[in-house]
């Protein structure tokens, strides 16, 4: 009689054992992916390009815009560098915006008038990540690559560099914008002066969705 009961209990546990088996791996068969998968998208509305310039021997900045940027990007990526990295754009001279009205249609005119084949300013984004970006403009017939700084803040996205008007052969250009501002351009010293280097700064912001 106890021989037949020890039998019983250990067919018991082992019942119990395999029974517990399938419980557990009934278990993790119910566990579902829940993690999120975002994407972001490109949003012609939130991107602002703008320009610093400077005149006079002691660089005082004028700071200014371009109201319209045409841009090509890629898809939605889950990589918000893989949809602008190899993007294009154009940029309407017309829609340059240096915040004084009788200021604009100088640059536009005797700057941007004296260039060659320059209503629109062309370009790419040759290349983009976290370390920085490459990126190649088109102006007065030439085509000249600079590199920048990226900076990101959640999904906003900026793009910092810096050209050089010489490197467009665009000393014309400059001596032409130099006369007709020549009052604006001359300080105390009397030197008419108007420097080469110009600050870019773009900013956009994606569109973030997430399911």
């Amino acid at each position: 009689m106890n021989k037949s009961l020890l039998t019983l209990g250990f067919g018991a546990l082992l019942l119990t054992a395999c029974g517990g088996a399938e419980k557990s791996e009934e278990t993790e068969n119910e566990v579902v992916d829940t993690k999120e998968v975002c994407k972001y998208e490109y949003n012609h509305d939130e991107t602002i390009l703008t320009w610093t310039a400077f005149k006079l021997t002691d660089k005082i900045a004028v700071t200014g815009s371009f109201d319209q940027i045409d841009v090509t990007t890629n898809q939605a990526s889950e990589d918000m560098y893989a949809v602008v990295s190899g993007a294009s754009f154009e940029i309407p001279v017309s829609s340059l915006n240096s915040q004084d009205e009788t200021r604009d249609p100088k640059i536009k005119n005797s700057f941007f008038g004296v260039m060659d084949s320059t209503s629109t300013i062309v370009g790419s984004i040759l290349s983009l990540d976290a370390n920085g970006g490459k990126v190649e403009i088109t102006m007065n017939g030439k085509t000249v690559q600079y590199d920048g700084k990226v900076k990101v803040d959640g999904e906003e996205l900026k793009f910092l560099t810096e050209i050089n008007i010489l490197d467009f052969d665009g000393q014309e250009a400059m001596d032409s914008l130099g006369v007709v501002c020549e009052a604006k351009h001359t300080g105390p010293d009397g030197v008419n002066k108007l420097w080469s280097e110009v600050e870019i700064a773009v900013k956009t912001t994606f569109t973030k969705t997430c399911e």
